[in-house]
């Protein structure tokens, strides 16, 4: 996902209007949770690979 700023940016642009202030907080909160699944993910990935290195 592209950084929070081109998120907002790109949101903004779409909606053709600056942002109210609940919509950013989701917008942090959905970046937030994005992120954490991400890294989530890829250390799974990296947990996996190391497993299968290992047997």
């Amino acid at each position: 996902m592209k950084s929070f700023y081109l998120l907002c940016h790109g949101t903004t642009d779409k909606l053709g209007r600056k942002l109210r202030e609940e919509e950013i907080r989701f917008l942090q909160w959905m970046y937030k949770r994005y992120t954490e699944e991400e890294l989530e993910a890829e250390s799974k990935q990296k947990e996996n690979h190391l497993h299968t290195m290992n047997s």
